[in-house]
């Protein structure tokens, strides 16, 4: 009876273990982000959802007006972007820090409010993002 009360507790015990690929996931999936800025692809978004698509600078896009992007970069320094009224593209520095599997709290240097992005999948250089 011993046995197989020890027995049922190494298998509770060992279920309830993630493996290591899971636990490497989401730290995979922030250093393909870091270092790279990430352009918005409005042409591949779908009408009426709340997930941003974006895509690594140097994607042959179709012209447009300057296109709203962010960039992580090591120490914890986050760098958003966006069309200029001077028909340039306008940085807003800020901070990110870890809240969760592959969500960030977003911080301006600026007065706007801090941001979450939720990074739901990155996949052939598409990125797909929540913002809240």
């Amino acid at each position: 009876m011993r046995i197989l009360f020890s027995l049922f507790l190494v298998l509770v015990f060992l279920g309830g273990c993630k493996k290591e690929s899971d636990l490497e996931a989401p730290r995979t999936l922030q250093a393909q982000i870091l270092g790279r800025t990430w352009l918005e692809s409005r042409e591949e978004e779908t009408a009426g959802s709340d997930v941003k698509v974006f895509r690594p600078e140097g994607y042959a896009f179709p012209v447009s007006w300057a296109r709203d992007g962010f960039r992580f970069d090591a120490g914890n320094v986050f760098t958003a972007c966006g069309p200029s009224p001077i028909d340039g593209v306008d940085t807003d520095p800020g901070r990110w820090l870890t809240i969760g599997p592959n969500k960030f709290r977003i911080t301006p240097n600026t007065h706007a409010a801090p941001y979450t992005l939720e990074l739901v999948s990155l996949e052939n250089d598409v990125l797909r993002v929540k913002v809240k």
